[in-house]
């Protein structure tokens, strides 16, 4: 059941991401994107990774580590499109190299507590930047949707291994990601925005 479940979580973490890279990279557009979300979300995933080492959990390592290569290639448009310092990037790489050497040497209790503060907050920046941008053309409902999903069964897989650090942080992240995805399709609609993409075309 678990290694089921944890397989299922680990198939979504891999997939809801890339819509969203599509999306960035073939229309070239930021809009409605948080850079300092990216940033944020970034070394919270590094700290999930750093976790799933310590904890020898394949499905949070790994899934993880795909999350942060989408994430990424998100960063490059970004920063591409002048909304990214180069010497905080430089900041952000270095700790990227650096939080996966030092904290998988520590035990696993207190590397999961501030996995959850620092990746649960990092979807605050991108709340309040979709709250007041207006233009969220650079937003994938698909990636959206599918993260709803991803969020909510990384919630139940905490609670199917035993382990709440897992779970905790999806509490509030299922509901913003909800509201994100709402004002998302909203704006797509008074736009005249196609909401998903036929079969043959681009996921949304």
């Amino acid at each position: 059941m678990e290694e089921t479940f944890g397989a299922w979580c680990v198939a979504l973490s891999l997939a809801f991401i890339w819509p969203q890279v599509w999306r960035a990279v073939r229309h070239d557009t930021s809009h409605g994107i948080s850079p300092f979300a990216l940033m944020h979300g970034l070394v919270g995933s590094a700290l999930w990774f750093s976790y799933g080492v310590i904890q020898s959990d394949v499905a949070v390592w790994f899934s993880n580590t795909s999350f942060i290569i989408a994430q990424s290639i998100i960063i490059s448009v970004v920063y591409r499109h002048g909304h990214i310092p180069r010497t905080v990037l430089i900041r952000v790489i270095a700790a990227m190299i650096i939080v996966p050497l030092a904290f998988t040497q520590l035990p696993a209790a207190p590397v999961g507590f501030i996995a959850i503060a620092i990746s649960g907050s990092s979807i605050f920046p991108q709340l309040i930047h979709v709250i007041k941008t207006e233009n969220l053309h650079g937003i994938s409902l698909a990636s959206y949707a599918m993260t709803i999903i991803s969020c909510s069964s990384w919630l139940a897989y905490g609670f199917v291994v035993s382990d709440p650090l897992i779970s905790a942080q999806n509490f509030v992240t299922v509901p913003a990601f909800i509201y994100m995805f709402v004002k998302a399709w909203q704006w797509r609609v008074a736009n005249n925005e196609p909401l998903f993409r036929a079969a043959n075309s681009v996921t949304a």
